[in-house]
């Protein structure tokens, strides 16, 4: 049977990397490591404990070398927040396979990467000055994993994937992305094998008032086993949710609120003649509030700031918003058929109110005129967030009465902080001087156990689901008596998992034959009767006089109040459905707007064109009856599907029953 291997090699909560084994063929799904100033905090408890076993954390080049390079078929990045480790690994490893990731993820990830080099160049520098002598350019020699031409040879290396496009990086490997609704570009990974589907829940949203791609839920309903990579520790979490109000709801609420705060905060500053200084990357969340602020500013028709990026990178990150207009949110994409861009910048930059430099060195020889401000640096560069504080905090000492009531005074600033890590927020807070009006908002976007909860729900096929250790506690006791099963995992620690369970039967049903088997003190006992479906339910009808130890009417959904001790007997009922049959009246109750007519209609010739084009391999085949058959072969087994008077399917296997009955009641609802 199937079988897939995780081990996760990331210490932190935040970013992922894990390597992932099916059978023989072995993948990496993100390539995300904490940057050095961050690895700190990022790092899990069990990450800490581990240090010994691999060498120094900061240094993910430890955790690399133990991985077999060469055996990786390939590697699926999710967002361009997950890519800091794969220059390193196209690079500087045997790995030749393969990358595939979303077009804006490969742009913005190209930013991010070399702002990210920019920064830990400059932060070496500073630090020693044996560090400044190296180049940023020359991996040997340095602290640095690679160079800015390694960036671009990565991201050559990247093939281009459209959400929902079914790409095979191997053969009998099938993979695609569903939109995550976290930043642009950003998805969850599904991967298929012998009918198998995993799906990679990546770091993802379920707020609907940002300009990404909304997140796309069919990955759910579509997986038998789920991997949630992302979660936010639930010490960090809020638990502030309304009971009587959707988690999804409540969290655009929520992420709406944030961004309101932020922009009446900075507004409230303009009408004041002050400036305003926002610590935030510029894309992402950032590029929210600024669009924000700029509309509210027309609105109430404010003087217009002058709005300054300090960033090697804004420069190009704010242009994909326009440019990769396809990947935004439904009310940005319908702004596309209109005379008018999604984002703002581009007519704050027609009206010379939008500046772009990358340091402060480059912000000397601009000439931008002086009044109230509108600064956005990343909250990486401190250096340039102490120059603003102190400049600000001295411009007010010096503004008199006089400057302020002609008009000219600059007396008031602001400094906004919207980094939903908690830690690393109160680091920079601690930076600043004394006399800033600093207001830290957190836009929690990511998922938490609430939102993993909420997602279960939605998953209807789920057989496993894998959580990060860190969450699975909480879980463990949210999702007890569910029909999946719940495993967790941990840095540096191989969880398995068989694909292919041995449930041929619903757990309601496995439980209540097992308790009536305890009765008969039987332990084990060969079980045949029909299985038949309606209502969505699944009915065993037992023949007593076969197998000594069934009952008639086993119906899932009716579990028996003892069925709490039996619900985990499939290995010791050792029970199995010989016969599995479904008729024609089940079919249509489980679809309801299909009637009995409807499925006379249907030739063997049309079903099979129909099973084949769901992915199923389906052929006609002659039977000594006036009607027709359609054989359905799957990885694991095969099925007949009879098409008499009454439809009947005979299964081979579990996984071909499920399978078969799966992709005929979708046939049928679409028909």
């Amino acid at each position: 049977m199937p079988r897939i291997s995780i081990i996760p090699f990331s210490p932190s909560e935040r970013h992922h990397l894990l390597l992932c084994e099916l059978d023989d063929t072995m993948f990496i799904v993100d390539c995300g490591w904490p940057a050095e100033d961050d690895s700190d905090d990022a790092q899990t408890d069990r990450g800490k404990q581990q240090r010994g076993s691999i060498g120094s954390l900061d240094d993910p080049r430890d955790a690399l070398g133990t991985i077999n390079w060469e055996r990786v078929d390939f590697i699926l990045i999710s967002n361009y927040e997950q890519m800091h480790l794969l220059p390193y690994i196209t690079e500087y490893t045997a790995f030749s396979g393969p990358v595939y990731a979303t077009e804006p993820t490969k742009a913005y990830g190209r930013c991010v990467l070399e702002e990210g080099l920019n920064a830990a160049a400059a932060s070496a520098y500073a630090s020693s000055a044996a560090a400044s002598t190296s180049s940023g350019n020359n991996r040997k020699g340095s602290s640095q994993l690679y160079s800015k031409r390694d960036i671009v040879a990565a991201m050559e290396k990247i093939t281009d994937v459209r959400h929902n496009e079914v790409i095979s990086p191997v053969p009998f490997v099938q993979a695609y992305t569903r939109s995550s609704g976290y930043c642009i570009g950003a998805g969850n990974w599904a991967v298929e094998y012998k009918g198998h589907k995993t799906a990679f829940i990546s770091t993802s949203t379920f707020a609907t008032c940002l300009h990404p791609q909304e997140w796309d839920g069919r990955i759910l309903s579509e997986a038998q086993a789920i991997v949630f990579c992302d979660a936010v520790d639930p010490a960090a979490a809020g638990s502030d949710t309304a009971e009587d109000v959707s988690l999804a709801s409540w969290q655009s609420t929520h992420v709406s609120q944030r961004l309101n705060q932020l922009c009446s905060t900075a507004i409230s500053t303009l009408k004041q003649r002050g400036r305003v200084l926002l610590v935030g990357e510029p894309y992402g969340v950032t590029q929210d509030v600024v669009q924000l602020a700029a509309e509210n500013i027309l609105a109430l028709n404010l003087p217009q700031p002058q709005f300054i990026f300090v960033s090697p990178i804004a420069e190009h990150t704010l242009q994909f918003g326009n440019i990769m207009g396809e990947w935004l949110c439904e009310s940005k994409q319908a702004l596309l058929y209109l005379p008018e861009y999604p984002f703002a910048d581009k007519e704050l930059r027609k009206k010379g109110h939008l500046h772009f430099v990358s340091s402060l060195a480059d912000l000397a020889t601009k000439n931008i005129p002086q009044g109230n401000w509108f600064v956005v640096i990343p909250p990486r560069d401190v250096d340039s967030i102490d120059h603003f504080v102190r400049q600000w905090q001295q411009d007010a000492r010096r503004c008199s009465s006089a400057d302020m009531a002609s008009g000219t005074g600059l007396a008031k600033f602001s400094v906004l902080i919207h980094d939903d890590d908690a830690v690393r927020a109160q680091r920079l807070v601690n930076r600043l001087s004394v006399g800033a009006e600093v207001v830290y908002v957190p836009v929690a976007r990511r998922f938490t156990f609430h939102s993993i909860e909420q997602c279960l729900a939605a998953a209807e096929r789920a057989q496993h689901v894998l959580v990060p250790s860190h969450v699975f506690a909480r879980l463990e006791s949210q999702t007890k008596g569910s029909e999946f099963r719940l495993f967790e995992f941990s840095y540096m620690q191989a969880t398995t998992v068989d694909l292919d369970t041995d449930r041929h039967l619903p757990l309601e049903v496995q439980g209540e034959m097992a308790r009536r088997m305890r009765e008969k003190g039987k332990q084990h006992g060969l079980v045949e009767g029909k299985l038949s479906m309606a209502a969505g339910k699944i009915r065993l009808e037992c023949l007593d006089e076969v197998s000594g130890a069934g009952t008639d009417g086993l119906e899932s959904g009716q579990p028996h109040a003892d069925q709490g001790a039996g619900s985990g007997v499939g290995s010791s009922t050792g029970s199995r459905a010989a016969n599995t049959t479904a008729s024609a009246t089940n079919f249509a109750g489980t679809v309801p707007s299909l009637k009995k007519r409807d499925l006379d209609g249907w030739t063997p010739e049309r079903l099979a064109e129909e099973l084949g084009e769901v992915g199923l391999k389906a052929t006609v085949i002659s039977t000594p009856s006036q009607h027709g058959a359609v054989r359905v072969v799957v990885a694991g087994g095969s099925a007949t599907i009879r098409m008499g008077n009454g439809w009947s399917v005979d299964c081979s296997s579990a996984n071909a029953q499920w399978t078969v009955m799966d992709s005929l009641k979708r046939v049928l609802k679409t028909s």
